[in-house]
């Protein structure tokens, strides 16, 4: 049974950026003149769009599965005896990610709240911990490389964000979000994914392997 609520939470994982992105695009044709390339998600949940509850809802129904998520990510993590320490941040991390999303939907623009979201650290964090978390496990170098590339990118678009760099992003703020998000959001997808194949065939490192009882 608990074998069961560890894979469908992790499940839930796999669908968050398909949610993420898929709400963007149900609510685009309902905000006139809407340009991905320019404009930022949150307009589509703000009062300039014709209905602002489908991206609003959209954005909790993402942290709701984010949320699921996170329980995954925690006992995935301690049935393959992955260290408690990077367990539990790893598992934190995408928890704050889900909550990040709720407050977005909780608080759409222009509520000056919206801007100021409490739980933006653990969608920044993550990556780095997924990394760490996962570095020891056997088969798990498509995912190193891909993790690795991951925060490289993020690591090239802090100057940009922050203005740092001088280049002009006006009229790209759309673009950088979502290339933003590729980073943030799909490797809690990857990361489901691969502890899903790790909990059904179990495959240990040398030295991390543990006595560790399979789920009920």
């Amino acid at each position: 049974m608990k074998e069961k609520v560890l894979v469908f939470a992790l499940r839930s994982g796999i669908v968050v950026p398909i949610l993420y992105f898929g709400t963007q695009l149900l609510a685009a044709p309902f905000f006139p003149g809407y340009s991905f390339l320019s404009m930022v998600a949150s307009l589509l949940g703000s009062d300039l769009a014709l209905y602002p509850a489908i991206f609003n809802i959209g954005a909790m129904i993402t942290g709701i599965a984010t949320i699921i998520a996170s329980v995954g990510f925690l006992l995935a993590f301690q049935y393959l005896g992955t260290n408690p320490f990077l367990t539990w941040l790893t598992s934190l991390a995408v928890l704050l990610n889900g909550l990040g999303s709720l407050w977005a939907g909780f608080f759409p623009m222009p509520d000056p709240r919206h801007g100021s979201n409490p739980f933006a650290v653990g969608i920044f964090l993550f990556p780095i911990l997924l990394t760490f978390a996962i570095w020891k496990r056997s088969n798990a170098r498509p995912i190193k490389i891909y993790l690795i590339i991951t925060n490289l990118l993020f690591i090239a678009l802090i100057p940009i964000m922050s203005g740092v760099s001088g280049i002009n992003t006006q009229g790209y703020q759309g673009l950088l979000q979502r290339t933003t998000a590729l980073v943030f959001f799909v490797p809690i997808s990857v990361g489901s994914y691969f502890l899903i194949q790790h909990i059904k065939n179990p495959s240990f490192s040398e030295g991390t392997k543990r006595d560790v009882k399979k789920p009920a």
